[in-house]
C-alpha cells in the first residue's frame, strides 16, 4: 500500500506497517534521551514498543481468521501508531457470525494477558532489572495491563470498537439489522458525548476519544444504510442502453473507427441482438499493425468477461467491479444484451441516488 512498509504475509494475509512509524520511535528515542536514560534503555524502549505492536497485529489476525472460517477474506492489515486496522472483505451480515468475529480480536488480548499473567506467577518476579527503565515498573505487567486496556476499550459498546459490532450483533437476534445498526449507533454517540463532557472537565484524551467514537457510529450508521439501500436496486436499474456495439461481421478496420470516434477502450460485439463477446481497442491496434486492417474482428474477441444477470443487486455489482479490470459490463438475460454498466455511469446512478460510494477504475 502507498506509504506502507510490507511485511510479509502471515497465513495468507498481507500485513503493512505505516511510514509515520518512524515519528513514533523518534519520538520515543527523544522522550528516553530527555529523562538521561542511555541506548540500552532506548533500545529496551523500542523493544517494549514492537511487543506492544505484536499484540495489536495478533488482534487483528483473531479478526480476520474468525473471519476466513465464514469464507469472507481479509485483504490486508495496516499498522498505524494509533492501533491496528483489518481491512475484511465485507462483515458478515448473520448476526452469530458478526458476533463471532467482532468478539475475536478481544479474545486474542484475553489470552495474550492470560499467558503473561502465568508468566509473571512463574517467574515469581514482580519487577524484572530492565523493566524499569521502559515505562516506569514491571516490564510483562506493563504488556499485561496494556493488554487488559486494548480488551476493555475495544468492548466499548460503540462504534467503530469491537463492542459496537457485538452489540449490534446481539440486537440483530430480535431486530432487522439496519436497525440494530441505529439502535447500536444511537448509544455509541450518547457514550461520546459523555466521553466529550467528561474530557472538557477532567481528561482531555477522553475529548479526543469521544469525538473519535461519536463519528465513527454515524459513519457505521450510513454505512450500513447505504448498504441496505443497495439492496433495494440492480443492475437493470443502474445499466445505460446508450452504448456503442459492433457487429460480428466487422473488420478490424471499422472497429478501430468506431473506437476513436467514441473514445472507447472496448467495444461490445453483437451477432443481431445476441451478446458475443468484447474486443478491446489495444487488440484492434496490435491487428492493424500487423497489417490486418480488413481482417474481421471474430478472431480478436474476448469471449471469457465478467457480465451480469438484470435482477443481480447492486451491492454484488460493486464488488464485482472493485475486483475487475474491465472498462465496462455487458447485462445479459437469456443471451440477450440488455445494456452495460460502466465505472462511470455507476458512479453517477450511485452520487444521484446517493447510495454508496464512488468505485475507481
Amino acid at each position: 500500500m502507498k506509504w506502507s512498509l510490507y511485511l510479509g504475509k502471515p497465513a495468507g494475509i498481507k500485513v503493512f506497517i505505516h511510514w509515520t512509524f518512524v515519528l513514533l520511535v523518534i519520538w520515543l528515542s527523544w522522550m528516553h534521551l530527555q529523562q538521561g536514560h542511555g541506548l540500552f534503555e532506548i533500545i529496551m524502549g523500542l523493544f517494549f514498543l514492537a511487543l506492544l505492536f505484536a499484540c495489536v497485529t495478533l488482534h487483528e489476525f483473531g479478526h480476520a481468521l474468525a473471519a476466513r472460517r465464514y469464507g469472507i477474506d481479509t485483504q490486508d492489515i495496516n499498522l498505524l501508531p494509533i492501533g491496528g486496522v483489518a481491512r475484511l472483505e465485507r462483515m458478515p451480515e448473520d448476526p452469530k457470525q458478526e458476533l463471532v468475529v467482532a468478539a475475536a480480536g478481544p479474545a486474542v488480548n484475553v489470552a495474550i494477558a492470560g499467558v503473561l499473567f502465568l508468566l509473571i506467577l512463574v517467574t515469581g518476579q514482580s519487577q524484572l532489572d530492565i523493566s524499569h527503565h521502559v515505562t516506569g515498573s514491571n516490564f510483562l505487567s506493563d504488556l499485561l495491563a496494556i493488554n487488559i486496556i486494548l480488551v476493555l476499550f475495544n468492548l466499548i459498546p460503540a462504534f467503530p470498537m469491537d463492542g459496537g459490532r457485538m452489540l449490534r450483533a446481539l440486537l440483530a437476534f430480535k431486530m432487522k439489522r439496519a436497525k440494530a445498526t441505529q439502535v447500536a449507533a444511537s448509544v455509541g454517540q450518547l457514550l461520546a458525548i459523555g466521553f466529550i463532557l467528561f474530557g472538557l472537565f477532567y481528561n482531555p484524551f477522553l475529548l479526543f476519544i469521544g469525538v473519535f467514537v461519536f463519528l465513527g457510529a454515524g459513519a457505521e450508521s450510513r454505512q450500513v444504510s447505504m448498504a441496505e439501500s443497495m439492496k433495494l436496486i440492480s443492475a437493470k436499474d443502474v445499466m445505460t442502453g446508450n452504448f456503442q456495439s459492433i457487429s460480428l461481421s466487422a473488420t478490424v478496420a471499422q472497429a478501430a473507427s468506431l473506437m476513436l470516434e467514441n473514445r472507447s477502450s472496448e467495444l461490445v460485439v453483437t451477432n443481431g441482438d445476441q451478446f458475443v463477446g468484447i474486443v478491446s481497442y489495444r487488440l484492434v491496434i496490435l491487428a492493424i499493425q500487423e497489417g490486418k486492417s480488413e481482417q474481421p474482428i471474430i478472431d480478436l474477441i474476448q469471449e471469457d468477461v465478467k457480465t451480469f444477470e438484470p435482477n443481480l443487486v447492486l451491492a454484488d455489482v460493486i464488488d464485482v467491479l472493485r475486483l475487475e479490470n474491465q472498462t465496462l459490463y455487458p447485462v445479459i438475460e437469456n443471451g440477450k444484451l440488455k445494456g452495460i454498466i460502466t465505472h462511470s455511469n455507476l458512479n453517477k446512478i450511485l452520487l444521484d441516488k446517493q447510495a454508496a460510494p464512488q468505485i475507481q477504475d
